[in-house]
């Protein structure tokens, strides 16, 4: 409703920028409902509306238009559609070199950071745990808020868990509950891979109780 009502403000306003701002924050929520399909209609529609400012260089419509085509991205790898996702990370990072640095304009953190953070979120939703990890390697998120840190390193653990890896999940996780305190531990991926592993044939691994005790979950 936030996101919807922010859309029609900047409508009267006559921002397109605002407008496709509020067509992001919109497609995460589908995305969060599980609403791909409205997802995936919502980002396009605003990053066609906003290809000509970007293709003329304009490093604020860059930004929104390029953060647009990562959430398609992820919204086709959660459909499992590889070519279409690799094919929307492309775009974004085409985007990104434009740009050269990371900004944050309109509050979308977009930059070459941002898209590696994607490249990895995208290979964990295809199932792709080792091209994920390679990602995940070369990646210094720490220039970005603590919220994109944390979803990193979630992302990151949900890889090592694609592996079976617990060591590497509890490691990983228990760094996402310092960067990201108020996130990580409420996070339903955060509690889902937690209560796995607990349930799992691995559950006595060293710092996976004291993990769950931290998150509640013991």
């Amino acid at each position: 409703m936030a996101a919807d009502r922010a859309i029609s403000a900047a409508e009267r306003s006559g921002d397109t920028l605002l407008m496709a701002e509020g067509a992001f924050r919109l497609t995460l929520v589908f995305q969060a409902a599980r609403r791909l399909d409205r997802a995936q209609q919502t980002a396009a529609t605003a990053a066609v509306a906003l290809e000509d400012r970007a293709e003329a260089g304009e490093p604020e419509a860059l930004s929104i238009w390029g953060a647009l085509h990562l959430q398609l991205a992820v919204v086709a790898a959660r459909r499992n559609d590889a070519e279409a996702a690799y094919d929307e990370l492309a775009i974004a990072r085409r985007a990104a070199e434009r740009l050269g640095v990371d900004r944050n304009d309109y509050n979308t953190e977009f930059g070459p950071t941002n898209v590696a953070l994607h490249e990895v979120a995208v290979a964990v939703e295809l199932g792709d745990a080792g091209r994920a990890l390679r990602g995940a390697a070369n990646v210094d998120p720490s220039s970005l808020s603590a919220e994109r840190q944390g979803r990193f390193l979630i992302d990151v653990a949900r890889a090592h868990a694609q592996r079976r890896n617990v060591a590497g999940v509890v490691e990983t996780l228990s760094r996402a509950v310092e960067v990201a305190p108020e996130q990580a531990p409420a996070h339903p991926l955060v509690q889902r891979l937690v209560t796995d592993m607990l349930r799992s044939d691995q559950a006595d691994e060293p710092g996976l109780r004291e993990l769950a005790d931290r998150l509640g979950l013991s």
